[in-house]
């Protein structure tokens, strides 16, 4: 597999860091050995990270979602979501791996299954701190490819899932209804 070789004002996206721009190529000394860097400048957190050249492919950078996948991350954000196991072992192990897999419609699929707690102020504090690490992830990204500042990527994000969960409200009514109805015709 050729590794995809990024260049100044690349806009990349690193699995635990999420979404930045390559802002250069730096020889960095570490030990006795020089390495030749890409230096990233994240999207949120004023943060720098270097990743050496001959380890992009093993670091897992990637350019951010083309508009097809992003449509898709848009619809796993605001589908219905799954219930997360009760046992606090259980579900870390659950949302750690999706987390950890660099994937953003995995990374998409915890904060669907978390964020119903998240908006009643309902999560334990291991629960908000992947919940703040995944929005962090994707929100970096969705400034990348809107390219929006980090606070309006925030803002986009805030309103795209508020408006899912009041989308999966209103459908979750309209059924109840529907049920209802057929209930009183018999």
């Amino acid at each position: 597999m050729a590794t995809k070789q990024f260049k100044v004002n690349d806009k990349v996206v690193h699995p635990q860091y999420g979404g930045g721009y390559v802002s250069g190529i730096r020889t960095i000394t570490v030990g006795d050995e020089e390495l030749e860097c890409l230096e990233i400048n994240c999207v949120s957190k004023d943060r720098k990270i270097f990743v050496p050249r001959n380890s992009v492919e093993l670091s897992a950078i990637r350019p951010p979602l083309n508009q097809r996948r992003f449509t898709e991350l848009r619809k796993t954000l605001t589908g219905k979501p799954e219930d997360l196991s009760r046992n606090f072992n259980r579900r870390m192990k659950q949302v750690k791996t999706k987390l950890e897999s660099g994937d953003p419609m995995e990374v998409g699929e915890v904060l669907r299954d978390l964020y119903p707690k998240w908006a009643e102020n309902a999560l334990s504090s291991s629960d908000q701190r992947i919940f703040e690490k995944c929005r962090d992830l994707l929100v970096s990204e969705m400034a990348l490819i809107k390219d929006y500042t980090y606070e309006k990527a925030t803002e986009y994000f805030d309103k795209t899932m508020a408006n899912g969960r009041k989308k999966a409200k209103n459908t979750a009514k309209k059924k109840s209804a529907k049920k209802s109805s057929k209930k009183k015709k018999k």
